[in-house]
C-alpha cells in the first residue's frame, strides 16, 4: 500500500537493501479497494446526475440508463492505467527485492515467507487494515459487501441498505442512488462524524434531495426474505428491507498472523502502539498507517513511509 511502497522506494533509492513482503495485490487499498475504484465511481455517478439534471437547463435528453457491466469495466481500466506505476516490476527496477508472499516474525530481527527468509537492521510494518464486521445476529448467513468486493457487485442494487455513516458509507451512497438504486444509510450517531457539523448537515440536505434515506439506529438482525431480499431490524425495533447490504462500519488493523505478540510488539485498541516517530515498543521496528493506532488516510501512510525511510536510511529522526 501507500505506506509500505513509499518507505520502500525512498530506502532503495537512498542506497539501502530492501525486501518488500506483499501477498496481495500491489498497491494496497486505495488502488484496488479505495480511493481510485470510488472515485472512478463518484465520476461515473456525477456524469448520470448531471444528465439528469439537464432539464433544469432546458435541455432534454431523455431518462439515462446505466450499463452496470460498463460501469465495472471503466473502474477496472482506471485501475489498470494506474497499477504500473505501484507495480512489482517499477519497484524491482529501483532495486527493491519484491516477494509475494505472506510473511511474519520468527524473532525480533527475522522476518520469514514460504521461501525467503530475511534478517534486518530495521524493519516497517504497513499490513493496513480491513473492514469491520459487526457482531449482528444472523449477519453471516447472508451475502454482504465491504470496500474490497463492492466495485465487483454482480447487479446494481435494487435497494442498497448501507450500515455506516462515514466517508465510504456516505460516498457510496451518493453514489449508488445516483445510478439508480434505492439506498438507505444506517447509522447510530452522527453521520460524518468527524466532519465540521455544519458542513455536514449541506451535505446530508443535499444527499435527502436526491433520495438517499437515512435512518438513526444500530442493528440487531438481519432476515433472509424471499428472492435474495432480506430484512434488517435495529434494537429499537425498527425494520427496513433492502436487497443488499454494504458494511462500511469502521476499519480494524490487520495485526493478526504476523508473529508481533509473540516477539513483544505491543498492541493497542485498534491497531499497534507507535511513539511520535512511529516505532513500536521494539525500537527498530516502525508501524505506519492503517495497522498503527491513529489516523487511516492514504496520504498519512504516504507521508508517514516517507518520514520513516529519511529516519532509517539518513538517521534523521523524523516525527510525524
Amino acid at each position: 500500500g501507500s505506506g509500505g511502497l513509499s518507505v520502500a522506494s525512498g530506502a532503495a533509492q537512498l542506497g539501502l537493501d530492501v525486501v518488500l513482503f506483499e501477498r496481495g495485490e500491489m498497491g494496497g487499498d486505495c488502488l484496488n479497494y479505495g480511493c481510485v475504484p470510488s472515485k472512478a465511481l463518484l465520476n461515473v455517478a456525477h456524469a448520470m446526475q448531471t444528465i439528469r439534471t439537464a432539464s433544469d437547463l432546458s435541455i432534454d435528453v431523455g431518462t439515462p440508463r446505466v450499463n452496470w457491466e460498463g460501469v465495472k469495466a471503466h473502474i477496472k481500466s482506471v485501475i489498470a492505467e494506474i497499477a504500473p506505476v505501484d507495480s512489482q516490476e517499477r519497484f524491482e527496477g529501483m532495486g527493491v527485492n519484491v516477494v509475494r508472499e505472506t510473511a511474519r516474525f520468527i524473532n525480533e530481527k527475522t522476518i520469514a515467507s514460504e521461501s525467503v527468509e530475511v534478517e534486518a537492521r530495521r524493519i516497517v510494518i504497513a499490513t493496513g487494515s480491513k473492514a469491520v464486521v459487526p457482531p449482528v445476529d444472523g449477519l453471516k448467513d447472508r451475502p454482504y459487501w465491504t470496500n474490497e468486493n463492492i466495485f465487483d457487485i454482480p447487479e446494481l442494487p435494487e435497494h442498497l441498505l448501507i450500515l455506516g455513516g462515514g466517508p465510504i458509507g456516505m460516498e457510496m451512497a451518493q453514489s449508488f442512488r445516483r445510478l439508480g438504486s434505492e439506498v438507505t444509510v444506517i447509522e447510530p450517531g452522527n453521520l460524518l462524524s468527524r466532519d465540521d457539523p455544519e458542513s455536514v448537515a449541506v451535505v446530508v440536505d443535499r444527499m435527502e434531495a436526491e433520495g438517499v434515506m437515512f435512518v438513526r439506529g444500530k442493528a440487531a438482525k438481519v432476515v433472509p426474505g424471499a428472492l435474495g431480499s432480506f430484512t434488517l431490524s435495529l434494537e429499537d425495533g425498527q425494520e427496513i428491507a433492502g436487497t443488499h447490504l454494504l458494511l462500511a462500519t469502521g476499519r480494524k488493523a490487520r495485526v493478526e498472523g504476523y508473529g508481533l505478540e509473540e516477539i513483544g510488539v505491543a498492541l493497542g485498541r485498534n491497531g499497534i502502539a507507535v511513539d511520535e516517530r512511529r516505532r513500536t515498543s521494539l525500537k527498530h521496528i516502525y508501524a505506519i498507517g492503517d495497522c498503527r493506532e491513529g489516523p487511516r488516510l492514504t496520504h498519512v501512510s504516504g507521508y508517514e513511509g516517507s518520514n520513516v525511510a529519511l529516519e532509517i536510511t539518513l538517521g534523521l529522526p523524523t516525527k510525524v
